[in-house]
């Protein structure tokens, strides 16, 4: 069955309408803001862009900054390097030619040491096959 409404003044049709009309406000209102906020994005964005380049120069200027106190202490250093390189290179010297002759004369030997070792093992493998011939 069919229900009367309790407010009988409220037409069914004029209802749907009402919300209609809601509807078609929301939708002019939202694109007015989104209008808006388009508008508003884009001016932002157009002086974000002038505080990033303002912050960008600032932070090259200090980095020269920097740079030019610290490329003097960096030369000292390694000029100061350079100086001791060079005389613990001088002082070692006699050293490392003392190795080097002693490091030839142990290779020389090995070497004969090797070559004596393999007649020997020559003699004795052309012995064991003469006695087994035998």
């Amino acid at each position: 069955m069919a229900s009367k409404s309790k407010n009988p003044s409220i037409d069914p049709r004029q209802l749907w309408l009402a919300g209609l009309g809601a509807v078609s406000l929301t939708r002019k209102q939202a694109a007015k803001a989104y209008g808006v906020l388009v508008e508003e994005g884009t001016q932002f964005r157009a002086q974000a862009g002038k505080r990033i380049d303002a912050i960008s120069r600032q932070a090259r200027s200090d980095v020269k900054n920097i740079q030019s106190k610290v490329a003097p202490v960096l030369n000292r250093a390694n000029e100061a390097y350079d100086v001791v390189r060079q005389q613990v290179e001088t002082r070692l010297a006699p050293v490392v030619a003392l190795f080097d002759k002693t490091r030839k004369a142990s290779k020389s030997t090995t070497r004969k040491r090797v070559a004596t070792s393999k007649k020997t093992v020559k003699k004795a493998v052309s012995r064991s096959r003469s006695k087994k011939a035998a």
